[in-house]
């Protein structure tokens, strides 16, 4: 009886499992992001990664990025939300928002490939997510996401180094300021 429910637990943990590894098709594909095609297309163009990662992981990825999962609950959706919270000139946040959307098509098209064959890493995102919060503080959200959307656009391209991001470049640090911090 009991390798019996043990069996049965185990069919029904894997059958749940694989429903929610698989990224949505194009009928329940999140409305709020850019359309699934978008992401097949640049999947389809890059034959490195096309030969190491199926196009299931890398949606399914693309999907996490956005919305966010387990690990990190703040997706670039509810970072974008965040970074247009505190403004009120409707026209300046017209255009964050539409910076803050090609950065996110940005990392969202090169941040799920397998990792040699990507330029984006999560420690970029990070770094992003940090300085875009220091913006916010210092009400230099645009200064900072043009930087952002110039770094995202060079690291595709390989004109920015993937060593170069880091907190420093968008914030220096003051002479007073802790090394942990």
């Amino acid at each position: 009886m009991k390798s019996r429910f043990l069996l049965a637990f185990l069919i029904a943990s894997f059958l749940l499992s694989s429903c929610v590894s698989r990224p949505p098709q194009q009928a329940n594909w999140p409305a709020h992001i850019p359309s699934r095609d978008f992401f097949v297309a640049h999947y389809e163009a890059d034959t490195d990664n096309k030969a190491s990662e199926d196009l299931d992981e890398y949606l399914l990825w693309v999907i996490r990025f956005y919305e966010g999962w387990e690990l990190y609950s703040n997706g670039w959706t509810k970072v974008t939300q965040d970074s247009l919270r505190g403004v009120k000139d409707p026209v300046l946040a017209q255009e964050i928002k539409a910076k803050m959307d090609l950065i996110g098509q940005g990392i969202a098209c090169e941040w799920p490939k397998n990792k040699k064959d990507r330029r984006i890493y999560t420690r970029h995102i990070v770094v992003w997510g940090n300085a875009l919060v220091e913006a916010i503080k210092r009400d230099q959200e645009l200064p900072l996401i043009n930087r952002v959307l110039a770094d995202v656009n060079g690291l595709v391209a390989h004109q920015v180094g993937v060593d170069d991001i880091k907190a420093e470049r968008y914030f220096p640090r003051d002479k007073g300021d802790d090394v942990f911090m």
